[in-house]
C-alpha cells in the first residue's frame, strides 16, 4: 500500500494545498518497505488529485486540507486522513500502530472544532471513522 505524507522538512506540512514535497511510503505486512520524497508543486487542485492517483497513493495522511481538494482526492478513491501534526515519522508510526486518534497528533483547534466530529465520521466519505477504522487497520 502506498501512503503519502506532505512534508516540510521532517514535519507534516500544516496545509496540504500548499505543500511542495510528498513523502511516499510503501507499506507491506504492516511495515515500511521503502520511502522516497517527491517534488509536488502542481498548480491546481485538480492537478494535485491527478498526480496523487498517478503516483498510486492509496492513503493521504495530512494536516489541514481544503474541502474541494479533499473531495477531489476522495472521489479518485484515495482515503484522506486530515488534521494531523507532528513529524512524518511520528505520524507514520501512529498510523502503523493504530494510534492516530491520540490528541497529540491533532492540529491545534481540530481537537475541539473538528477532531471529535471526524472521529464519529460525520464529515463524509474518506474521513476517519474513529474506532471503526482503527479496527479495520486504518
Amino acid at each position: 500500500m502506498k501512503v503519502a505524507v506532505p512534508v516540510c522538512g521532517h514535519f507534516v506540512s500544516t496545509v496540504f494545498d500548499f505543500c511542495d514535497h510528498l513523502l511516499i511510503v510503501n507499506i507491506e505486512s504492516g511495515r515500511i518497505k521503502d520511502r522516497t520524497t517527491v517534488h509536488f508543486a502542481e498548480n491546481t487542485i485538480a492537478a494535485k488529485a491527478v498526480r496523487l492517483r498517478k503516483i498510486g497513493v492509496q492513503t493521504l495522511l495530512c494536516g489541514a486540507i481544503s474541502r474541494p481538494l479533499e473531495r477531489m482526492i476522495v472521489a479518485s478513491g484515495i482515503v484522506v486522513i486530515p488534521f494531523l501534526r507532528g513529524t512524518a515519522d511520528e505520524i507514520l508510526q501512529a498510523y502503523l500502530t493504530g494510534n492516530l486518534l491520540d490528541g497529540r497528533f491533532a492540529l491545534p483547534g481540530c481537537r475541539t472544532a473538528g477532531w471529535h466530529r471526524r472521529r464519529r465520521g460525520i464529515r463524509g466519505r474518506g474521513r476517519c471513522d474513529g474506532q471503526e477504522n482503527m479496527k479495520k487497520g486504518w
